[in-house]
C-alpha cells in the first residue's frame, strides 16, 4: 500500500470509529478540515450521505482529527508539495473508495453559508460508489 493510501486510511479510521458518527446511518462522507500555516487543523464541518441520497451534518471531533490530518498535511510537505489551506477528505463505506481534494489559495472555498447550503452539500456529494 502507499503512503499516501496509508495516511487516507488513518484519516478514513478516525471518522469511521468517532463516537460522533455513532447511530448516524450512512454510506458516503465528506469531511472539510482548515488548517494554519503551520498544518494544524483549526476547524472541520462535514456531510454524511445514506444510500437514499439524505444527508447529515456531522463531524469527528477537531481533536480526533488533529494528528492523522497533520500527518498527511506533513507528508505532501515533505513530498515536494504545498500545504494546504483546505483539505476536503470523501470516503465510500462500500466501496472502500477515498478521495482528498486539496485547496491551496481560496480560503472561502467549501465554506458553507445560508445563501448556499443546498448547492455546498451537493458539491461535496463524493459519488464514490463502485
Amino acid at each position: 500500500m502507499s503512503e499516501n493510501l496509508e495516511l487516507m486510511g488513518d484519516i478514513a479510521s478516525v471518522i469511521i470509529n468517532s463516537r460522533k458518527m455513532g447511530g448516524v446511518d450512512w454510506s458516503e462522507i465528506s469531511i472539510a478540515v482548515t488548517v494554519d500555516e503551520s498544518g494544524e487543523a483549526n476547524e472541520i464541518f462535514g456531510y454524511t450521505y445514506d444510500a437514499s441520497g439524505n444527508y447529515t451534518a456531522v463531524a469527528p471531533r477537531l481533536r480526533e482529527i488533529e494528528q492523522p490530518e497533520a500527518a498527511y498535511w506533513q507528508w505532501l510537505r515533505n513530498d515536494g508539495k504545498k500545504g494546504f489551506q483546505k483539505i476536503l477528505f470523501q470516503f465510500n463505506r462500500t466501496s472502500r473508495r477515498v478521495n482528498a481534494d486539496f485547496e491551496h489559495e481560496d480560503p472561502g472555498r467549501w465554506q458553507v453559508t445560508p445563501n448556499n447550503v443546498d448547492s455546498i452539500i451537493a458539491q461535496l456529494r463524493p459519488n464514490l460508489g463502485e
